[in-house]
């Protein structure tokens, strides 16, 4: 008859003994991670667009810089190789305690648990420090982020953040193709589209190409950000049938007579036969302050 070796699990010698295979398995069920759809959760994995990225951003060692949304730490880690003092937050408690514990003990990475599609930058850095936006933006709510940060307080210096493609063109579109999203945070950056990223770079692949674009903070924003909420609103009101010609669009989206409008557009020095798209970002902060002196704005489109 022949014995058998029974291995007691809970035993000093086998702990002892599988050490080595216990942190491995550790190690792999911390990383395991599966991507939460609600979440829009697509993990950058591939190491020549990180590299771009950081590249595109131009930092300098020492620097600051917030990134949302970090997943599993690719592009953190990016970014701490480059030199960047770095904010990470991260809506997944699982991946901040999971891939991200790895950055806890790291002087200059700081992991945040946080909804950023909730905050602005001032939530995170003072009025008198300056900082990059540097993300791989979750699809479902990349804009909103871009939107809180852009035109709120204390504002990133720069952006190089990686969307969907479709989105990223409705940010820094062609010329004569103007949207609500370039309209918008057109008052507040100037853009430039980078490069696109095809799906194989992520895990899971996304159905959808995505593209990485850059936005250099205005000196002077043609929009206080008291008044940001109250700007995208009229923005969204001119935009609100963006093929037809723009006394129409404007008069149904401000709820206001052709009269009224014509009168609008006239003293701006814009053709009533024109469509939004049309529109320059003069011509926009030109509208919207007139809109604002001759009362045409309805207090159901001012800020809450």
């Amino acid at each position: 008859m022949v014995r058998r070796e029974v291995h007691d699990p809970f035993s000093e010698n086998y702990f002892a003994k599988n050490e080595r295979l216990l942190n491995k398995a550790l190690l792999i069920f911390m990383n395991k991670h599966h991507p939460t759809k609600a979440l829009g959760q697509h993990f950058l994995h591939d190491v020549a667009i990180v590299r771009r990225i950081v590249k595109s951003a131009k930092f300098n060692p020492g620097e600051r810089v917030l990134e949302i949304g970090p997943g599993k730490g690719h592009l953190t880690q990016g970014l701490l190789d480059s030199g960047a003092i770095v904010k990470a937050v991260e809506i997944d408690k699982r991946l901040v305690d999971g891939p991200l514990k790895k950055f806890m003990e790291v002087p200059d990475v700081t992991v945040i648990h946080e909804d950023a599609s909730k905050r602005c930058g001032f939530d995170f850095y003072r009025e008198d420090e300056s900082y990059g936006l540097i993300a791989n933006l979750p699809y479902n709510v990349g804009t909103k982020i871009l939107r809180n940060f852009l035109s709120g307080p204390n504002p990133p210096v720069y952006s190089v953040v990686m969307l969907q493609r479709e989105v990223a063109r409705n940010i820094v579109p062609l010329e004569g193709k103007a949207t609500i999203l370039s309209s918008f945070l057109g008052a507040f950056v100037s853009g430039k589209f980078l490069f696109t990223v095809k799906p194989h770079s992520f895990r899971p692949k996304p159905k959808v190409t995505s593209a990485v674009i850059r936005l250099n903070k205005l000196e002077e924003p043609f929009v206080l950000f008291e008044e940001s909420e109250f700007y995208f609103q009229f923005v969204a009101a001119v935009f609100r049938s963006p093929r037809k010609q723009i006394h129409n669009s404007l008069s149904m989206g401000l709820e206001i007579d052709s009269t009224a409008t014509r009168e609008l557009l006239d003293k701006n020095g814009i053709e009533p036969m024109r469509r939004p798209g049309t529109l320059s970002l003069l011509e926009f902060q030109s509208l919207f302050e007139g809109a604002k002196l001759l009362n045409l704005i309805p207090m159901s489109h001012k800020a809450s």
